[in-house]
């Protein structure tokens, strides 16, 4: 992927002007203050990894910065041939967490090849970069998940892709390509593999999304995204692209599905929206609605 290449480049360069590579200190427990990553290169890298968690349980194989404040660093995250299984009151996270973190002039990049993630039972799997009620500046994420199966059920939650629901971003890059991804959730479910960015403030921003060789599947109380969401936010000279190709989305009993982009709510301007769908098959049923191509407004 090209992109990562760039990355790499950037960390290298880095490294050789003296910046130190460092593990992000663990926030977990005991309260702490704030964790500041300034001038860094962080780079987790899991291969061949099994993780079984039950009762209560936390698995966590990729990085986690939550609250963070991410300043002119790169973050790597790559995991591959990974096992997680979560079982009652699970969570699961093999991507990038950077939930409420101030990121400027930083690189993050999340790559994962032959994941399988299990949750079960108020369970939440992130494969993907969740940075949801962030500020996000001069900036680039970069998500790839390739050959991924996730499957979460009863009051479950999927994330392949990226999250930036509520956030603030500006002069940024997001890139989202999900390929041969699985996602199965039952039971109050939630799938994303796209790009979530719901109520987010973006300005003079790029936003890329692709899916190819991807199926959703949702049950009871269903929502699946595979496309760019964007409802209730205000988008101003910024460029949003979302291509899904060979996908497939299922979703039964009061189900949603977008492959496309919904931008319903939102306060679009001197920006540009471009969306693809080829090979898509969409199905929903009972209760159900799905979008496909840009919805600027469906009046509810």
């Amino acid at each position: 992927m090209k992109s990562k290449i760039v990355v790499m480049g950037i960390a290298a360069a880095l490294t050789l002007t003296g910046v130190t590579v460092l593990g992000l200190p663990d926030q977990g427990g005991g309260g702490g203050g704030q964790t500041t990553v300034k001038d860094s290169v962080i780079v987790n890298e899991n291969k061949n990894v099994t993780n079984l968690a039950v009762d209560n349980s936390k698995i966590n194989s990729g990085i986690e910065a939550k609250g963070s404040e991410i300043k002119n660093s790169v973050l790597v995250n790559e995991n591959k041939n990974v096992t997680n299984l979560a079982v009652d009151n699970s969570k699961i996270n093999s991507g990038i967490e950077a939930n409420n973190a101030k990121i400027k002039d930083s690189v993050l990049v999340n790559e994962n090849k032959n994941v399988t993630n299990l949750a079960v039972g108020n369970s939440k799997i992130n494969s993907g970069i969740e940075a949801n009620a962030s500020d996000i500046k001069n900036s680039v994420l970069v998500n790839e998940n390739k050959n991924v199966t996730n499957l979460a059920v009863d009051n479950s939650k999927i994330n392949s892709g990226i999250e930036v629901n509520g956030s603030k971003v500006k002069d940024s890059v997001l890139v989202n390509e999900n390929k041969n991804v699985t996602n199965l959730a039952v039971g109050n479910s939630k799938i994303n593999s796209g790009i979530e960015a719901n109520n987010a403030d973006i300005k003079n921003s790029v936003m890329v999304n692709e899916n190819k060789n991807v199926t959703n599947l949702a049950v009871d109380n269903s929502k699946i995204n595979s496309g760019i969401e964007a409802n209730n936010a205000k988008i101003k000279d910024s460029v949003l692209v979302n291509e899904n190709k060979n996908v497939t989305n299922l979703a039964v009993g009061n189900s949603k599905i977008n492959s496309g982009i919904s931008a319903n709510g939102a306060d679009v301007k001197n920006s540009v929206i471009v969306n693809e769908n080829k090979n898509v098959t969409n199905l929903a049923v009972q209760g159900s609605e799905i979008n496909s191509g840009v919805n600027l407004g469906d009046g509810k």
